[in-house]
């Protein structure tokens, strides 16, 4: 029997200095999921890895076995020696992992509640298990319902009103902490999607002076300035990347939201950089990047101020009275999708499992009307031969009805499954496919996928 299941942690489980060991860079999904195919006991996986989150979503033919694999992938990603003390902290089954996703796409289960970015991220999480062959039917549905929801969520409730993401936060941070942004000096680090939000709120705040932003392409910030910014004459891309310890020791506020898998900004640098400037300005520095790109030993530094992703959390925890009142509409929206995603695996046991049984006890009783036909073979519009054809069809409808309404009526999904075992092995018919689901008759099972598998047994580090 297969089950559905997650494995992962989160910025609820584990703090940034353990999530962003766990991170895995886009670039690198495809090797990781065919890491995932190899293993035995997975039929199907994809991964949705963020700033907040780094969860494997698979199906299993064993839990244990399966929990057992997942975890010696974990290892292999982070790729450190005390990966026995670190590893995934939360495990979720059956119900509680579709549950868990459609929570995640619908902005509930961000640290900023409502996040824009994540339907992106889960879209793309979909997209690519989907290209490695390693999403199967399960999952494939699982994820379309998920977007289903988070676009349902945003159209339908106030959360899309809100537009809150990470970047936004951080800007709404570097507000509370300095009072004001009027007339201070800004430098960014990065130029994309968290970056140009970035851009977008500090543009918008409108008392900032020049906001230079610096990347290590000099091409993605001309690409930068196509975009359709409100007041963008106030932003600079003339200086050097090499330049960013000096603009981050001299800004009064810097922040940073680059993909790059290190410290860009080290402790040794910024020390040197402020300990030669003349005029010491206190810094803020907010880096919003997992892993973090600035050195978190430059929070000792007199006059740096450092936040991080989790330092958020007092930007998310205001009004919290208003963001709960906004919860309600959303789970009652991700709750209906829960129920759409039950009906649609009920589905999928009791439609093929009643047609399978339909079909054996009607070959049953064309093969015993023939044998009870005695001499010649009556006219077609004989009464005796549509009589007995009624009578035939009504006992088969007879013994069909108690276990179509049993299967119908039942809401548990793995005693469905075992009812449905229990009439396939009743009535001798396929067993149910443990493969992809295991929810088809095996003589009827068509692949969803090649999955791809790597011939040297080689991981992602």
């Amino acid at each position: 029997m297969n089950h559905l299941l997650v494995c992962g942690l989160n910025y609820h489980s584990a703090p940034i200095a353990i999530r962003e060991r766990f991170t895995i860079p886009e670039s690198c999904i495809k090797h990781a999921l065919e890491a995932l195919a190899r293993f035995p006991h997975l039929s199907e996986s994809a991964i949705l890895s963020t700033c907040n989150r780094t969860e494997v979503y698979a199906v299993v033919s064993d839990v244990h076995a399966g929990l057992k694999e997942i975890e010696s992938f974990f290892a292999s990603v982070q790729g450190i020696s005390d990966h026995g003390v670190l590893r995934p902290n939360y495990k979720l089954l059956r119900d509680d992992v579709a549950l868990h996703l459609l929570r995640v796409a619908a902005g509930l289960d961000s640290m900023v509640l409502g996040e824009g970015q994540i339907m992106a991220q889960v879209k793309e999480a979909h997209r690519k298990a989907l290209e490695a062959g390693t999403a199967g039917t399960v999952l494939d549905q699982l994820f379309q319902l998920a977007l289903q929801c988070g676009k349902r969520v945003r159209s339908e409730t106030s959360l899309a009103r809100r537009a809150v993401s990470i970047s936004s936060a951080a800007v709404e941070l570097a507000e509370d902490l300095l009072g004001s942004l009027n007339g201070l000096d800004v430098t960014v680090l990065g130029a994309g999607k968290m970056a140009q939000i970035s851009i977008k709120h500090l543009l918008a705040a409108k008392e900032t002076g020049k906001i230079k932003i610096l990347n290590r392409t000099p091409d993605r910030l001309e690409s930068l300035l196509k975009n359709d910014f409100k007041g963008k004459d106030r932003l600079d891309i003339h200086e050097t990347f090499d330049q960013r310890h000096k603009l981050a020791a001299e800004s009064q506020l810097t922040i940073v939201a680059t993909s790059a898998p290190s410290h860009l900004l080290s402790y040794e640098k910024i020390q040197q950089e402020r300990q030669q400037g003349a005029a010491m300005k206190a810094a803020l520095i907010i880096d919003i990047s997992v892993p973090r790109n600035v050195d978190p030993r430059i929070a000792e530094i007199d006059g740096v101020t450092l936040k991080c992703a989790d330092d958020l959390a007092c930007v998310v925890n205001k009004n919290k009275g208003e963001r709960e009142a906004l919860i309600g509409d959303a789970e009652k929206i991700v709750f209906e999708a829960l129920d759409e995603f039950h009906t649609w695996q009920r589905s999928r046991i009791v439609v093929p499992t009643i047609a399978g049984l339909r079909e054996k006890i009607e070959a049953i009783r064309i093969e015993q009307m023939s044998k009870g036909a005695a001499g010649p073979e009556p006219e077609s519009g004989c009464p005796q031969k549509l009589e007995a054809e009624a009578v035939s069809r009504a006992i088969v409808n007879q013994i069909l009805h108690h276990p179509t309404v049993q299967l119908k009526a039942t809401r548990d999904y793995q005693v469905l499954k075992q009812q449905a075992e229990a009439l396939r092995t009743l009535f001798n018919l396929d067993p149910l496919d443990e493969r992809n689901g295991g929810d088809q008759p095996r003589s009827h099972k068509r692949r969803s996928g090649k999955r791809t598998v790597l011939a040297d047994g080689g991981h992602h580090s």
